[in-house]
Formats: structure tokens, C-alpha cells, sequence
């Protein structure tokens, strides 16, 4: 699931913060107790203020037929929240780039009987 993240992460960067021009992204982590804080930053275009709130709603994509489905947030969102039973935070500022800040438990949360082990990837 981590490198399922960091994958959709790094593909949403591609297509949406750097574009044609490149750019830096830095993936950091530490442990703090009975959780681990993960951090993926990009020092990309940014996300506009308007669109910040929806960013991991399924199917929301600025770049409809160019590359974006407006999935990959979502399932990175399902996966950090739904089957690691973490938090996600995100933080940008147009022209500085973006930060996904997540905060995972140790041990995941126990899956219901039959429950899938994640959903399909985007990549």
C-alpha cells in the first residue's frame, strides 16, 4: 500500500506539478511513537486554493483527457485513511509546490472478512 501511494503520488506530480519542466520530489518519513509520519513533497506548479478542498474526491481532475483519470488521489486517500487506518493532511501554495503529510499506525487496522487488500492501482 505505501509504495502504491508513493507511486500514485509521484505519477500525480508528473501530470500536474512539474508538466514539461521537471522538479524535486523528496519523500521523508520517521517514526513518532506507535505511528510513522510520511511526507511527499513536490516543488511543482502548486494547487490553485480552489481546488485544494477537492483533490481526493474521485474522478476530480484538471487535466481531463491529458493524462488524469482523477483517481490517483482517491485511492491514495482510501488507501491512507481506509486500509492503513491513517490521517492525510495537504498543504500548497501555487508556484512553491504541494506537501501530502500522513500519519500511519504501526500496525494496520484488522480488515472485515472477504475486505479486498487494495484497491486497484493507477499505475
Amino acid at each position: 500500500a505505501i509504495s502504491q501511494i508513493v507511486g500514485n503520488l509521484y505519477e500525480n506530480a508528473m501530470i500536474h506539478a512539474f508538466g514539461d519542466r521537471g522538479g524535486l520530489l523528496t519523500v521523508w518519513a520517521r517514526p513518532e511513537g506507535a505511528e510513522v509520519l510520511l511526507k511527499v513533497s513536490d516543488d511543482g506548479a502548486g494547487v490553485p486554493p480552489e481546488n485544494l478542498s477537492r483533490i481526493f474526491d474521485p474522478f476530480f481532475t484538471t487535466r481531463l483527457g491529458q493524462g488524469g483519470s482523477g483517481l490517483g488521489l482517491s485511492i491514495v486517500y482510501g488507501l491512507v485513511t481506509g486500509l492503513l487506518g491513517g490521517q492525510v493532511e495537504v498543504s500548497s501554495h501555487q508556484g512553491e509546490g504541494t506537501c501530502f503529510s500522513f500519519r500511519l499506525p504501526l500496525t494496520a487496522p484488522p480488515r472485515a472478512e472477504g475486505e479486498p487488500d487494495a484497491p486497484a492501482s493507477q499505475i
